[in-house]
């Protein structure tokens, strides 16, 4: 029995850090991501002081081309936010999908283990009876070492 515990505990930890290496990579694509945002944001508010700036330099700079101005301002920022929304509700879509696959694989090589009670499934009901098959399981491997 101690053999059987030892061999699923093998398993399921390889099964783990394969699963924690998958998400810190999406965790550190989306973090990358959200930072070029930032650093686009900044690099346009950057751009657009200077523009600014060399618009009031001039001469004869009237109050209407000022608010004509600032409203081009406002137009790019809100575009670049709903490119930014846009690009992380995909990222995030396709986050999900990736989690999907990752437990459809890790149920189809657990039931290729003769893992009791694994096959593939979406079912939830299922999934939460497999991930305490799968606590269990963990629990007597953490008491045997």
């Amino acid at each position: 029995s101690s053999g059987i515990n030892a061999e699923y505990g093998g398993i399921l930890s390889e099964l783990k850090e394969i699963q924690d290496i998958m998400l810190n990579n999406l965790h550190k694509e989306r973090t990358n991501m959200v930072a070029s945002y930032s650093r686009r944001r900044e690099q346009m508010d950057s751009e657009q002081r200077e523009e600014y700036e060399a618009m009031r330099s001039k001469f004869n700079f009237h109050p209407v081309d000022e608010e004509r101005l600032i409203r081009g301002f406002n137009d790019r920022k809100k575009a670049l936010d709903l490119e930014e929304s846009d690009s992380l509700h995909k990222y995030d879509l396709k986050v999900l999908q990736d989690l999907d696959k990752q437990v459809d694989d890790q149920q189809t090589y657990l039931s290729a283990a003769q893992i009791p009670g694994m096959k593939r499934t979406t079912d939830s009901a299922e999934l939460k009876r497999q991930m305490f098959i799968i606590s269990i399981i963990d629990t007597l491997q953490n008491k045997s070492s």
